[in-house]
């Protein structure tokens, strides 16, 4: 009977350590061997200090290869990485295109690590990690730094994107929101809009990609805490886009010596400095942005506004007879809102939504 007791513990505990949260990021590479076969790899981010178990626990994993059919791919190696509690995973196997063509794959799994401040309610939801290659002539996606880090509270962060592996062509890199999967077994990837840029927690400095350097630069860290970032990078051959892979990592904020900074006032990282909007009055500068989604949408949208400036944001859903439905205005002076409108009982339609400032004004149109 003992052993009985003991064998269903164990399937217990395995069971347990299977579905732990263990996940912090990960990328997709691939890497050509001849004609359509590549070497794909997933190189996963994983949470050692609460899913220790779980990640050992982690021998394969299952790639959607953008042509109908799934590759397993085998942990090959798995290894601590320095400053950190996360270790770096890489799953590996070859594969062989039916035909030349643009493909994407992808890795879906669920068990995301919790606790991280940009991504309410992190802990385990599904991470979504993809790669598009186009496989119409020879190539290899970049390989980038790992991408877990130790940043200090009030320094300047800096992280250099040039790849690690030499290759004639040319990349670009701009940060992006988090991807999540959707239904299915293999699902397409879809934007997490309840994640908030770094800089979006504390409304204050920059958090952005320089071209001129390629280097993510953080100017500055508020908040003590765990942030998760994504990033998207394309691969260019002679003006042709030839890959373009998205990337996720994890960046640990401490209190640690160095130099601190004056924090700038926030920037967006989504639209940059100049924020582009149209001028209700006489503004040298446009100051504010918005964003609503679903769009179209049955019953509820979501309205995330953003002022350059801390001011009194007032967000306005409009009918097509110039009529204001709805109305919210933020109660202080803040840098971003974000709100819902409810469009169950409304007429079916074309509406607006519009948020401003003191100075300045945007529009985005949103179908019932």
């Amino acid at each position: 009977m003992k052993s009985v007791y003991g064998f269903l513990l164990l399937l217990f505990l395995t069971a347990s350590f299977a579905q732990a949260t263990h996940l912090k990021g990960g990328e997709i590479i691939a890497t050509y061997i001849s004609g359509t076969t590549y070497s794909i790899k997933a190189r996963l981010y994983l949470d050692m200090q609460n899913g220790e178990g779980a990640a050992n626990a982690l021998t394969s994993v299952v790639a959607c290869m953008g042509d109908g059919n799934t590759k397993e791919l085998t942990r090959t190696s798995i290894s601590p990485l320095p400053l950190s509690h996360v270790s770096v995973a890489e799953f590996e196997a070859k594969y062989t295109f039916p035909s030349a063509g643009i493909f994407q794959i992808a890795v879906s799994l669920d068990n995301r690590s919790g606790g991280m401040l940009n991504l309410p309610n992190s802990m385990g939801t599904s991470q979504f990690i993809w790669t598009v290659i186009n496989t119409q002539s020879p190539n290899s996606t970049p390989v980038l730094p790992y991408l877990a880090f130790v940043a200090g509270v009030r320094q300047v962060f800096t992280i250099d994107l040039k790849p690690t592996v030499l290759d004639p062509d040319s990349i670009s890199a701009r940060v992006a929101r988090v991807s999540k999967p959707s239904p299915g077994a293999c699902g397409v990837r879809m934007l997490d809009h309840t994640y908030l840029f770094p800089n979006e927690i504390s409304a204050t400095g920059t958090f952005k990609i320089e071209p001129a350097t390629n280097q993510l630069v953080w100017k500055a860290p508020e908040m003590i805490g765990e942030y998760i970032f994504a990033m998207v990078v394309t691969e260019w051959r002679n003006g042709v886009k030839v890959s373009e892979s998205y990337r996720e990592g994890v960046i640990s904020v401490i209190d640690k010596p160095g130099e601190t900074v004056q924090v700038p006032p926030y920037e967006s990282s989504e639209y940059g400095g100049v924020i582009t909007a149209v001028p209700k009055g006489k503004s040298v500068e446009m100051t504010m942005a918005v964003e609503a989604y679903p769009v179209p949408t049955q019953d509820f949208v979501t309205v995330k506004a953003y002022s350059k400036k801390r001011a009194i944001i007032r967000l306005e859903l409009i009918d097509m007879n110039g009529r204001i439905v709805r109305e919210i205005a933020s109660k202080t002076p803040e840098i971003l809102v974000q709100e819902e409108f409810d469009m169950r009982n409304l007429v079916k339609g074309m509406y607006l939504i519009r948020a401003s400032n003191a100075t300045d004004a945007v529009t985005q149109k949103v179908v019932r």
